[in-house]
């Protein structure tokens, strides 16, 4: 009978680092358990990263990059790990999250084409940030 195989330290990390460039860590934790819905509303997109995402904010990991630029506001969650980063001075207008942390969530949760995911998160952007002058880049999503 064949001896089977096992798996080294060095293959798993490469295996690992390999999943986690295609999966995010909650879709290979299963954590992401709802089938994604075709259509959504504005509100139901609203309040999905209001209960998802801010919810994971800790106010105590806020970070005011500038002495005296207090419109840059960089949120992260109880880990200290980057979910946003955003500024709503018109000079240095810009709205980013962390792909794994916050775009795989969403997408997770809604089917939307990159327009439409563009289109509502331009609008949650505006009215929750209070950013009606903000214009996103093709992606607003950054990994680290």
């Amino acid at each position: 009978m064949p001896k089977s195989a096992e798996l080294t330290l060095e293959e798993g990390i490469s295996i690992y680092k390999m999943l986690t460039k295609k999966f995010s860590i909650e879709e290979l934790e299963g954590k992401i358990e709802e089938t994604p819905k075709a259509v959504v509303t504005q509100e139901e997109f609203n309040k999905f990263f209001e209960e998802e995402i801010l919810s994971k904010v800790d106010p105590t990991k806020t970070i005011f990059p500038d002495k005296n630029n207090f419109s840059r506001i960089i949120l992260r969650n109880s880990e200290g790990n980057w979910l946003l980063d955003y500024d709503t001075n018109p000079k240095n207008s810009h709205f980013w999250y962390q792909n794994s942390r916050v775009q795989v969530i969403l997408r997770g949760k809604f089917l939307l084409q990159d327009e439409e995911f563009q289109s509502i998160m331009k609008s949650l952007v505006e009215s929750h940030f209070k950013m009606k002058e903000f214009k996103p880049p093709k992606t607003m999503c950054f990994s680290v």
